[in-house]
């Protein structure tokens, strides 16, 4: 039974890959979407997958079978994944085991820069080390390792270090945070008033408790990590999987490369969830009453005040302020700026000094004429961030604002109206999503629609927008439905719903009165997370030429440019990245990457006010103190803590009462 549902699952899997690997031919017909073609394309695609023949790669003018073709490098990329995923999972948990050991003090401090590293994109990490290898070379002659491939040349240090540097993060935080949740469980002061050591209750115990769910955080890391592997083989020029993908976007060559990518991951963590899950004896699963009807009715003064209260709780928490109001105070003066320039963007062709000195050319260095530089069109970066701020922090909220909406509303009825079995079989199928690397998939979809042409765009800037916000959207709905909605089923089964329930509380009462108030805190977080997944997926479009509103690609019919972003949004500016590092040209690039990392560690300080507004809401267990540090707390200066006793201390459980009785009588 259980080989038959992991196959099904995988078959499901499949279905989910050839509609993704045809949804290009959606903008290739009639209007801005064609269903009609679509359709038809994901049926001759279907067909084409179970029939070998059709299984072709066009390399030079030759017809190859796309499976053996891609093999070799497939199997390098993989190669290349997973020794950066056993580098990064493997010191990751080394040095959540070696934290464990230090003072509480430096552990915060251990957590505030693992926050700070985590904001770091992994573009950027990239560029760093390539600097510093640099570096070293020029002042020592020593070079540390390859950081680029040339023809049929491969290098595996390089790209597995960087590779491996954000899961080892990402994993890092995760453990950290599940150890120092289980150290508040009752179990742990038992097992340390028994005389175990802290040390030997970490690896016995609280190692074995954390498994699981630093098995499912792992999936969401391997998600991220994929996407990073796409811009790692750009950044070191490698001639992986998806650089071969990249040379022909038939739908078959993506279904192909999709399916060896998910194909393994699969095997691992489905097989895993799938063949190691017990069947326990359970009750009959709870049904939720299947009735609406006029909630309570409250008045609109009654609404307000509530949500003003709650906004105003998370306005006197001191990291939601600061992450709040560093992101107002971004978009408010780029729409100031934006508003008060005929010109938002200045152009610098040539500078010349007060004596009629020609200085510099595009690029230009910063200089008391052009504070940040120019770009290499002559654009000033300090006028692209001042005017694409807006654009960049709009666009984000409003498609994590869309998945978080969209998810919520899907969530309800699969949380509290689907039959169980049903939910598992959904969440399994969307589980899946996790071994797709998202960023891939985001430039096969929209790189037809916002690269223009010497002639200018085919859709208008309206469609554009509308076609990136839709596919950005989409592509994760399925994802944060089954968060959200696992969210709620872990709310509905504690034992107020149930009283709520026996009471006669109906749908709508359960759900706005005793469900909503506990889930606005996990919105806000969801929210968060979203929008900075979605700053990274813009980097990644960036750095391939696709930005927000389109790209143009020439300035005029008689003048080649540089692509630029219509927009002049953040990710604009990252799409010269590699070519700004390798001539020296670092002014371009470094500054919307600083600007990325203060907008997302200001998010960063937003998510964490709103957990422990939540906790303090809720009344989440303060962390315990470590058993031998209450104990030398509480033991005086120069005194041992083991005092004899005196027989004045002890005394019959009875006496008192019999004295009581005997005066009484």
């Amino acid at each position: 039974m259980k080989l038959i549902k992991f196959l099904g699952y995988y078959i499901l899997g499949l279905f989910g890959i050839v509609a993704l690997s045809s949804a290009p031919s959606l903008l290739q017909g009639n209007g801005l979407v064609d269903l009609g073609l679509y359709a038809e394309n994901t049926w001759k695609l279907a067909r084409e997958i179970v029939q070998p023949e059709n299984w072709v790669y066009q390399f030079r003018q030759e017809q190859l079978n796309v499976f053996a073709f891609l093999w070799d490098p497939y199997f390098y990329s993989m190669r290349i994944l997973g020794a950066a995923l056993l580098l990064g999972f493997g010191l990751a948990l080394i040095l959540a085991l070696l934290t464990q050991l230090l003072p509480k003090m430096i552990i915060r401090v251990v957590k505030r820069i693992l926050v700070f590293l985590e904001a770091i994109p992994d573009l950027m990490v990239a560029f760093l080390l390539q600097m510093f290898i640099v570096f070293i070379f020029k002042q020592t002659g020593v070079h540390l390792m390859k950081f680029v491939t040339l023809g049929d040349e491969r290098i595996y240090i390089a790209p597995i270090t960087v590779l491996a540097v954000l899961p080892m993060i990402s994993l890092f935080r995760v453990i950290l945070l599940l150890m120092e949740e289980e150290l508040t469980k009752d179990y742990v002061d038992f097992a340390l008033s028994k005389g175990i050591r802290h040390n030997a209750i970490i690896a016995v115990h609280v190692l074995r408790n954390i498994v699981k769910s630093t098995f499912y955080h792992s999936k969401i890391i391997l998600w991220g990590t994929l996407s990073s592997l796409f811009v790692i083989e750009y950044i070191f020029n490698i001639r992986g999987l998806f650089s071969f993908v990249m040379e022909d976007f038939r739908p078959m060559v993506i279904a192909a490369a999709l399916i060896m990518v998910f194909t393994p991951f699969y095997i691992l963590y489905q097989g895993i969830e799938i063949f190691t899950e017990k069947t326990a004896l359970q009750m009959n699963d709870k049904k939720f009453i299947h009735t609406f009807s006029k909630p309570t009715h409250l008045s609109w003064k009654q609404r307000l005040g509530d949500y003003v209260k709650g906004i105003a709780a998370h306005f006197r928490n001191k990291k939601f302020l600061v992450g709040f109001a560093v992101i107002f105070t971004i978009l408010a003066v780029s729409v100031i700026h934006t508003v008060i320039h005929e010109e938002p963007v200045e152009n610098f062709t040539l500078i010349y000094d007060e004596d009629g000195n020609l200085l510099s050319s595009k690029p230009h260095p910063p200089s008391k004429y052009v504070l940040l530089g120019t770009d290499q069109n002559g654009y000033s970066i300090l006028d692209q961030l001042l005017t694409g701020a807006k654009y960049t922090i709009l666009f984000a909220g409003i498609i994590a604002l869309l998945r978080m909406a969209l998810g919520f509303l899907l969530a309800v009825p699969y949380a509290l109206f689907i039959k169980e079995r049903w939910k598992r079989r959904i969440e399994r199928f969307v589980d899946s999503f996790h071994f797709l690397p998202l960023s891939v998939i985001a430039v096969i979809l929209l790189a037809p629609v916002l690269t223009g042409t010497t002639s200018g765009f085919e859709y208008s800037f309206t469609e554009r927008i509308l076609v990136e916000a839709g596919v950005l959207t989409l592509l994760v709905v399925p994802l944060t439905t089954v968060l959200i909605g696992n969210e709620i089923r872990l709310i509905t089964n504690t034992e107020y719903i149930d009283g709520a329930r026996v009471l006669g509380g109906n749908s709508n009462h359960i759900l706005f009165r005793h469900i909503m108030p506990h889930l606005h805190s996990k919105l806000g977080i969801i929210f968060g997370q979203q929008f900075i997944q979605v700053l990274l997926i813009l980097i990644h479009l960036g750095l391939f030429n696709i930005f927000l509103g389109g790209t143009s690609i020439m300035l005029n019919e008689s003048y080649k440019a540089w692509p630029y972003s219509v927009t002049f949004e953040w990710s604009g500016i990252i799409s010269g990245s590699r070519n700004a590092f390798m001539s020296g040209h670092e002014w371009i690039v470094v500054p919307v990457f600083v600007a990325f990392i203060v907008l997302i560690l200001a998010m960063q300080l937003i998510i964490e006010g709103i957990q422990e507004v939540q906790q303090k809401r809720v009344g989440v267990r303060i962390e315990k103190q470590r058993w031998f540090v209450a104990r030398k707390q509480l033991q005086p200066a120069g005194e041992s803590f083991e005092r004899k006793p005196s027989p004045d201390q002890f005394g019959f459980v009875g006496q008192e009462n019999i004295g009581r009785s005997e005066n009484h009588g």
